[in-house]
């Protein structure tokens, strides 16, 4: 009714629905695949607009040309003093005489190639030039307008620097050269005749952006690697010429790069390269003599390496984030870990540091290690494995309809998989409902007691209220009924569902659900700590973003529709410390998820108490009874 009333265009119709559509973009983009899906609809619709703009623009330039042209031929070979002595000349109406009928065309756009005695300089300017600004305006208000509504939309350089970081962390943990990810290719999965598996390969102008980004964060290995693809692009493709400021400025990072990696062979031919086009520039001069200085130091004889640019996608840094390998150690030795078994008073502040981050350095190498594979079991760890079992679980009225496929999948904690907990429709139905209330996740800083943005959490998050509206809550409700029948957990004190949508490289590293401060422990809500989680997986997940376990060393990697769960707590109430988990980073796909917490209370006759502290086998016996404590 609206459109209606205010006679709005259907091209701005469009345009208004696609800005309802995403009107929460302009906080953030990058990080949430969902935002960057609806950023690429905007630049469509845009394209769409320019495509019309253009054809219109055309028609324009066209009817501006013939006027032009109109005039010209009026004047030609025509006494100016002559013309203007007539009084009709300077009076009437710009006219244009035609041959063939002998009248005058009252016309300015006609063109006519032999002067006509009918013109009129004043009245031309009246009539024509008065107009000509509003003729060179573009006609189409719809570009514009839809230009208008969308720039509070538009990425900036948050969502430029994020993007970047992104990337420099796929690279960073997954171990991909700058070559593949250059070339759209961060699988290397080698050329392809199926497009949708690849990515476009990156220009120059892209390139650049890793390259100084690195060089500002002084990762020479990386500046190089960003550096030999960039250079390939410029002297063998021919994007950009020496005599350009891009030329130049790859050129000059790269060289600085190659000599702070040590390779000083291809750092000097870089910068010969570089004075053959600006043989002036002494600061170059300098760094050559420099550099083939240093060079003769080291005892190098002459330069037998091969030319930077022969192997443009075989990066020059072949160890690039070399780490060394990492030992799994499943069950820590002294329970409950290593923070609170070296640690004592005696210890002055900065030993206290010391060891805090040594053993955060071991937890993140873990962290990498286990996005990029499964850690290898040891005997006794696979013996345990191969004991677990799938089953259909059918104790509950609605179970028995509709069974519940169940899958354990570690041990120690026990961690289950429900397969195909929903379906494609309910999947759509929960993101479709959280994508307008997608917002940056945050996480609580111990220090300051607030919520904040943090670069080891990358995604956006929205919360499905249980009181929905009967046709929006009606899928909301059944879910939680059917993770009720799975879990066997009261739904009483537990939080709305969490849906979370990753972006770029969207990752959340190591941490806990639970509170490990049981003074603290969710001391605003009713419900006491968090017992246990459950992660449902939705969307498409090509490639990483895999569940890990840092200490247990567990490796989930997404299946659609189905849900882990896993309890946080000992049967004591203790919390179970081996329960640290992290989201790795999205390779390839979308990854959305949704995570269900329950809490403590009301749980006493589902998860009984016990006095022994390691007692999570208690946790089978939930399960059909398959296990006896």
């Amino acid at each position: 009714h609206y459109f209606i009333q205010s006679n709005l265009s259907p091209e701005m119709i469009f345009t208004v629905l696609i800005a309802q559509l995403v009107f929460r973009v302009a906080a953030e983009v990058y990080s949430s695949y969902e935002n960057v899906k609806n950023i690429n609809a905007i630049e469509d619709h845009l394209t769409d607009l320019l495509g019309n703009y253009i054809a219109l623009e055309y028609q324009r330039l066209g009817s501006l040309q013939q006027f032009q042209q109109f005039v010209l031929d009026s004047k030609k070979d025509t006494d100016p003093d002559s013309y203007i002595s007539y009084p009709t000349n300077q009076l009437n109406r710009a006219t244009v005489h035609n041959k063939k009928t002998g009248k005058c065309l009252n016309r300015a756009t006609v063109h006519n190639k032999k002067t006509g005695k009918c013109f009129n300089v004043i009245h031309r300017f009246i009539a024509d030039w008065n107009n000509l600004h509003s003729w060179m305006q573009s006609r189409n208000e719809e570009i514009l307008s839809a230009f208008h509504t969308y720039r509070q939309f538009f990425p900036d350089q948050t969502d430029l620097q994020g993007a970047i970081t992104a990337i420099h962390r796929l690279q960073h943990i997954y171990k991909i050269s700058a070559g593949h990810l250059a070339r759209g290719d961060p699988l290397g999965n080698g050329v392809t005749s199926d497009a949708s598996v690849r990515g476009q390969p990156f220009k120059v102008k892209a390139l650049s952006l890793f390259i100084k980004d690195s060089y500002e964060k002084e990762d020479w290995k990386k500046c190089a690697d960003w550096g030999q693809q960039a250079y390939y692009l410029l002297q063998v493709k021919k994007e950009f010429q020496p005599s350009t400021p891009m030329w130049f400025d790859i050129a000059d990072y790269f060289s600085f790069c190659l000599y702070k990696i040590g390779d000083l062979a291809h750092a000097v031919e870089v910068t010969e390269e570089m004075l053959l086009h600006y043989p002036d520039e002494e600061r170059l001069s300098s760094n050559l003599k420099y550099y083939i200085r240093k060079w003769n130091e080291g005892g190098l004889k002459d330069i037998d390496a091969d030319s930077i640019i022969s192997e443009p996608l075989v990066d020059i840094v072949s160890d690039i984030d070399l780490e060394e390998d990492i030992e799994i150690t499943f069950v820590p030795k002294l329970y409950p870990g290593s923070d609170e078994t070296v640690l004592s008073e005696d210890l002055i502040e900065n030993e206290i540091q010391d060891v805090m981050y040594k053993n955060w350095t071991q937890r993140m190498k873990k962290y990498r290690k286990l996005c990029r594979e499964e850690a290898p079991l040891t005997p006794k760890m696979k013996g345990q494995v191969d004991k677990l079992v799938c089953y259909y679980k059918q104790d509950t009225p609605r179970s028995l309809l509709q069974p519940i496929k169940v899958e354990e999948v570690w041990p120690s904690p026990r961690i289950l998989v429900f397969h195909d907990l929903i379906d494609d429709n309910e999947a759509s139905t929960i993101m479709s409902l959280a994508q307008p209330s997608l917002n940056r996740a945050t996480v609580h800083n111990k220090k300051t007691g607030k919520l904040e943005n943090a670069e080891y959490r990358v995604s956006k998050t929205a919360w499905l209220d249980d009181d929905l509206p009967e046709d929006q809550g009606r899928v909301v409700r059944r879910v939680n009924r059917r993770m009720e029948d799975a879990t066997e957990l009261s739904h009483e004190y537990a939080e709305l569902q969490q849906v979370n949508n990753y972006g770029m490289a969207g990752q959340y590293e190591p941490h806990y659900d639970m509170a490990t401060n049981q003074e603290r422990a969710f001391s605003g809500h009713e419900g006491g700590n968090r017992i246990a989680t459950l992660l449902l997986y939705m969307g498409r997940t090509d490639a990483g973003g895999a569940t890990i376990f840092t200490d247990a060393g567990a490796r989930l990697l997404p299946q659609t529709n189905s849900a882990v769960f896993w309890y946080n707590l000992l049967p004591n109430g203790e919390p179970d410390l081996l329960t640290r988990h992290a989201g790795c980073p999205v390779l390839a796909g979308t990854k959305w998820v949704m995570n269900k917490w329950f809490h403590v209370n009301d749980q006493v006759f589902t998860r009984p108490c016990h006095t022994k502290q390691f007692k999570r086998e208690l946790d089978a016996k939930l399960y059909n009874g398959r296990y006896t404590v």
